[in-house]
């Protein structure tokens, strides 16, 4: 999902779903996650439980949404088919998601009526006799009412130039406010159909194959859509409007094409072709880089809908704007999030971190090298200014699981990395093997199943990587010192390469880091496994070594402090990096000698903020991070700070600016 104008805003307003108030019904059978028993759906909990119920006693394997929509009475009225397998050798009643602007009418298994509880969050349904493990079967819940959205929208009547538009939006919790179904991306339906009746004139998008359109007789048409490859409830979608249609070709074999149907805006049309015009082009870059195109038998395509952003649905995107990497970001989706979908929501980053990948990748081949990475340093600040890791340990509100700064930029961060610490041969080929493993296919996965992938296919442990990087918090800051002699055969340079943590949950990151020493217009560059702070390194070289670089080309997310072969001939405060910042920044200074020493902050009145340090320290270069708190623990407002570093003989200011 994205949205380049107004995800960030957004994102600091909106929470899942305001609280409810208790259920009085009867307690829940044996077999529920006992966790959510009982209670409203309020988002979900810390650990990712986003399914009200989450009935483990049942397999799904079919949906049918037969709906019938009335945009003038914002009414929605359906009938949903759920079929499943029992995972129970006594299964008499099993549970669906539901939220409470939903009303349920009736439950049915062919002409028998089945008894039922409603919840605030779901219903109970009480099956016509106990089945036993493997025995499928099948019944048809009769709902309606007004949707009450939450999250991102979750379904939205509205219009647009006095035409009614109609959309949903599910992810991440979303799908229950529309229609009951199990909303767990570890329990994907093998297949779907989507059926929604419209008055005539207006068209809907959703998944899959357009199969019929079927004109009522009563001044409707019901639009009928077949899904035929396995689809997570959230990602099951429709859109609604008088929209005009744009079909183009992706032609993936000499004899055989594939239809990109694109339903956008009249009034918008001509505006989003060009960019629609390149999306063959993206399939047959991705397709390269991942595999064939997930959904070929079907389609792939655009829905023009009002959100604010865009959502990767499952062959059919939903988006506001047609530009560039927003249409590269989402269909890379239809690989990692669609195809493969985060098991649980704290490993949202193996969809976004790699759909925020997938647009520097496409422009990589697109438009070359520098495209590449003038797109990753673009938001190079944001992946800095990253706040807890990037697993997400609290997801019970969207504006916490989506944060930008985490899951999307440092995401993408961590695959960049990634590729530099395996290269390109190896990275490229175990992504493959990733979209093609049996465990994960047309499935779920998490970050310990993306990392096993990437063990097997390099042969290499990477549990310090994702310890450091999914897991932990921060970013390495490198301190090095390095002097030259001469040796045996030519010069040998000694660097001494130290570290710290930007913040204190991974004080130490190990890492490869590459080391470029460099003789007037003559270079080399060498890679040196960093395990330890204050690690030595010998390197001998045939010319007299005149300067050294720490990650030169810039693959890690790290700052590097400048260098000294000798220790500082004067004191020196560094302008703080990154500035501007949110939450916090890095402070670096040099003293001469050792010496006594106050570092404060001072906001733009003069007034004291806080002091940061008061001591005696040692010669050399120095770092401290401030996270933006005053002396009294509180965090700080958005503005002009300065930074003041003061010894018994010299003073220095910094101005840092704080953006909230």
């Amino acid at each position: 999902m994205r949205s380049q104008l107004f995800i960030l805003i957004f994102l600091l307003l909106v929470s899942v779903r305001p609280a409810l108030p208790q259920d009085t019904h009867q307690p829940l059978p044996p077999g529920i996650e006992s966790s959510c028993a009982m209670r409203p759906l309020t988002g979900a909990s810390p650990l990712g439980t986003y399914s009200a119920f989450s009935d483990s006693r049942i397999d799904i394997t079919y949906y049918k949404l037969n709906l019938r929509l009335d945009p003038s009475s914002s009414l929605l009225k359906g009938i949903v088919t759920v079929g499943a397998l029992s995972l129970s050798d006594t299964l008499g009643m099993f549970m669906l998601d539901l939220s409470g602007g939903m009303k349920v009418d009736s439950v049915k298994m062919g002409l028998q009526r089945l008894a039922i509880d409603q919840f605030l969050a779901g219903i109970r349904i009480h099956l016509d006799r106990q089945y036993r493990k493997g025995e499928f079967f099948s019944v048809d819940v009769y709902y309606g009412g007004d949707p009450q959205p939450t999250g991102f929208g979750s379904f939205e009547f509205n219009s647009q130039n006095g035409v009614p538009w109609v959309w949903s939006l599910s992810e991440p919790y979303g799908a229950p406010d529309w229609w009951p179904c199990k909303n767990d991306n570890t329990d994907k339906a093998d297949s779907a159909d989507i059926w929604v009746t419209v008055p005539s004139g207006l068209k809907v998008g959703s998944n899959g194959l357009l199969v019929a359109v079927n004109d009522n007789g009563d001044g409707t048409n019901t639009y009928e859509w077949s899904e035929r490859y396995p689809i997570a409830a959230y990602l099951i979608s429709i859109a609604v409007s008088n929209y005009a249609v744009f079909t183009d070709w992706y032609r993936y074999s000499p004899t055989d094409s594939m239809q990109i149907l694109n339903y956008v805006l009249p009034q918008d049309l001509q505006g989003a072709i060009p960019t629609l015009l390149e999306v063959k082009d993206m399939l047959r870059i991705f397709s390269g880089l991942y595999g064939p195109y997930p959904f070929i038998k079907e389609k792939y395509g655009h829905s023009e809908f009002g959100w604010g952003g865009a959502m990767e649905h499952q062959t059919m995107t939903s988006t506001t704007n047609f530009v560039e990497n927003t249409l590269a970001h989402e269909l890379s989706h239809q690989w990692f999030g669609d195809m493969i979908s985060c098991a649980t929501w704290p490993n949202l980053w193996l969809n976004e971190g790699f759909a925020v990948y997938s647009e520097a990748l496409f422009l990589e081949k697109y438009r070359g090298t520098s495209a590449y990475w003038t797109h990753m340093n673009g938001f190079k600040t944001n992946a800095f200014n990253a706040t807890g890791s990037l697993y997400v340990q609290d997801t019970t509100t969207v504006a916490n699981l989506f944060a930008y700064n985490r899951v999307y930029a440092k995401g993408a961060w961590t695959l960049h990395m990634l590729r530099h610490v395996l290269g390109d041969s190896v990275f490229f080929r175990s992504i493959r093997t990733y979209a093609d493993d049996a465990r994960f296919r047309f499935k779920s996965a998490t970050s310990d199943g993306l990392r096993s992938v990437f063990e097997a296919v390099s042969g290499k442990d990477l549990g310090y990587f994702f310890n450091e990087w999914i897991y932990g918090e921060g970013y390495p800051i490198y301190s090095y010192n390095w002097n030259e002699t001469p040796g045996q055969h030519g010069y040998n340079t000694t660097l001494i390469l130290s570290e710290t943590g930007s913040g204190g949950i991974t004080p130490f990151f190990s890492m490869p880091v590459d080391v470029r020493i460099f003789s007037g217009s003559w270079d080399t560059t060498t890679s040196v496994f960093h395990a330890s702070s204050g690690q030595s390194f010998v390197f001998n070289t045939t010319r007299m070594p005149t300067d050294l670089q720490i990650d030169p080309d810039g693959w890690i997310l790290d700052y590097v402090l400048s260098p000294s072969t000798i220790l500082p001939s004067s004191y020196r405060l560094e302008q703080n990096y990154p500035n501007p910042f949110n939450p916090g920044t890095t402070i670096a200074f040099s003293l001469p000698h050792r010496s006594s020493v106050t570092l404060a902050v001072y906001d733009a009145l003069g007034r004291e903020v806080v002091q940061i340090l008061s001591g005696t320290m040692e010669a050399g270069s120095h770092s401290v991070r401030w996270e933006g708190i005053d002396g009294a623990g509180r965090r700080v407002g958005s503005g002009t700070y300065f930074c003041r570093l003061t010894t018994e003989t010299w003073t220095s200011t910094v101005k840092m600016l704080m953006l909230r």
